[in-house]
């Protein structure tokens, strides 16, 4: 559990508001190409990542007309997800944010930028993995939660600003399973 002072963070729910760009259901203005298939934001891409040996599965995440489409699909307990999945998670996470930056970065790259040296945190209060949720406080607001999505996002900002190789995309394709995901676009 990570506590913030919202004051004093880049915090991120909606992605038509401030900081939005940083959401996975961000319309992004063209898609992200991976595999044999274009991912029109990064909730898209994450989610047919769960399926590497179900490329129809992958194929109608892309498809899916909205990200919160693609996540009902991606979170549907009959289709045959990585049975690995949570231990990889995080580092499929990463790679899709590396993704969407490499693809957008003209968009994504200024933004994350002006973040400065504050943290980055998604509210959430359904999802205290992903993000953090409001505390309302006499003294200023705190977002709480382990605020993984934000985090990874803080993480790339300094790997870019410290030039680290781990701040590609394809420096992460050895440690997660994808399926054809991993294959160059076509």
């Amino acid at each position: 559990m990570r506590t913030y002072r919202a004051d004093e963070a880049c915090g991120f729910r909606f992605s038509r508001a401030e900081w939005g760009e940083f959401s996975n259901f961000y319309p992004l203005p063209a898609p992200i190409p991976t595999g044999p298939w274009l991912f029109p934001t990064s909730e898209h891409l994450y989610q047919a990542a769960k399926f590497p040996t179900a490329p129809d599965v992958q194929a109608r995440i892309a498809a899916a007309p909205t990200a919160r489409e693609a996540a009902r699909i991606g979170r549907d307990k009959t289709l045959p997800a990585d049975p690995g999945w949570t231990e990889q998670r995080i580092d499929v996470m990463r790679w899709v944010l590396r993704l969407k930056l490499e693809t957008h970065p003209e968009l994504i790259g200024p933004v994350l930028e002006r973040t400065g040296e504050r943290p980055i945190v998604e509210i959430s209060n359904r999802d205290p993995f992903w993000g953090a949720a409001i505390d309302k406080r006499p003294d200023g607001a705190l977002y709480r939660g382990r605020n993984a999505l934000g985090r990874l996002w803080m993480e790339l900002r300094q790997q870019r600003r410290d030039s680290d190789p781990l701040a590609a995309s394809q420096n992460w394709l050895c440690r997660i399973r994808i399926g054809r995901l991993a294959e160059l676009p076509t």
